[in-house]
């Protein structure tokens, strides 16, 4: 053959093997499925423009299709630690990841948020414990929140330790001193206030941190904002090694509980990559504490939902939440 031949044979060659590559990839790596677009609360009243009534049949169902319609490669998440001293969930975290815009919003919910529940102990924290487990805490901040949840992530403590030491620890500046030792829960936390390397271990003490022996301290208020802020170092640091993705996915496929399946969870580290921390919104959800619950905002949380959590094409109103106000 000529050298053009040749040439050309190679070319196709590599184009062949090329497209056969990109074929099992995505064959293992499929996008993921969202939520049932049906409403996460409770059924909507949609007014019927000609008789002033509620609308009815296939009308009402067009309306309400057009309610739930969801934004183009839009998912949201619910991450979940857990109590080691019970059943009752540590740390919630409500995420939406836009890839389309590539932007990432998480907003903590604290753990005495009061819901619209028949329980006797109507914290958000006990639902999982007290209304079935996962599915009843999705329930529960979905009907809260008014957003579906597509997917949730319960951590596994060692494994969140894991990440950290593999990104090669984190630089992190201490917001306090804290010194606090709780035997039940294996806990001796001891750190200076001030910026200080930290390994997956000490990265975890710092996270669960809240107040010190003698009653000094932030309170969960300020460890949901130590929380986002190890998560953001993390995060950053993670993206930074994009040649450790294989290790990154191998953690997580051990360490975390999910509803998400191997191939996704590709699909998203494949997207993740092009995401600048920029864009990554962190925030509390809007509450006030009235002993002896967190009553949520109502009006600052629907702000919140839908500026930065909805995954509807249409804005959420007041009535699509779920909000107790005291």
């Amino acid at each position: 053959m000529t050298r053009g031949e040749r040439f050309c044979r190679t070319l196709l060659i590599l184009m062949m093997t090329a497209g056969a590559l990109w074929g099992a990839w995505r064959l293992m790596a499929p996008k993921p499925a969202i939520a049932d677009n049906t409403p996460p609360v409770r059924p909507i009243s949609l007014p019927d423009k000609a008789n002033g009534g509620e609308t009815s049949g296939e009308k009402g169902a067009a309306e309400a299709d057009g309610l739930y319609k969801r934004k183009a490669d839009c998912w949201t998440f619910l991450l979940v630690g857990m109590d080691r001293s019970g059943g009752n969930t540590d740390s919630l975290m409500l995420v939406t990841y836009d890839v389309a815009n590539q932007s990432v919003s998480v907003g903590s919910i604290a753990r005495d948020t009061r819901v619209d529940v028949s329980r006797k102990l109507k914290k958000i924290n006990a639902a999982y414990a007290l209304n079935g487990g996962m599915d009843g805490l999705i329930e529960e901040v979905s009907m809260t929140f008014g957003v579906p949840i597509d997917y949730y992530f319960r951590v596994n403590l060692k494994g969140f330790s894991r990440l950290i030491n593999a990104v090669g620890g984190i630089d992190f500046d201490v917001p306090c001193s804290m010194n606090y030792d709780d035997p039940e829960q294996d806990l001796s936390i001891h750190y200076s206030k001030g910026m200080q390397h930290l390994n997956g271990q000490q990265a975890l003490e710092v996270c669960r941190f809240r107040q010190n022996n003698d009653g000094s301290g932030y309170g969960d208020g300020g460890r949901q904002e130590t929380q986002r802020a190890v998560l953001t170092a993390v995060l950053k640091k993670a993206l930074a090694n994009p040649g450790k993705i294989k290790e990154y996915v191998e953690i997580a496929s051990e360490n975390l509980e999910t509803d998400l399946p191997t191939g996704n969870l590709l699909w998203f580290a494949e997207k993740a990559l092009k995401f600048d921390t920029e864009n990554l919104h962190l925030m509390s959800m809007p509450c006030e504490w009235i002993n002896p619950y967190m009553y949520l905002d109502p009006d600052e949380t629907l702000t919140v939902i839908n500026e930065y959590f909805n995954p509807y094409v249409q804005p959420r109103t007041a009535d699509m939440l779920d909000i107790i106000t005291r």
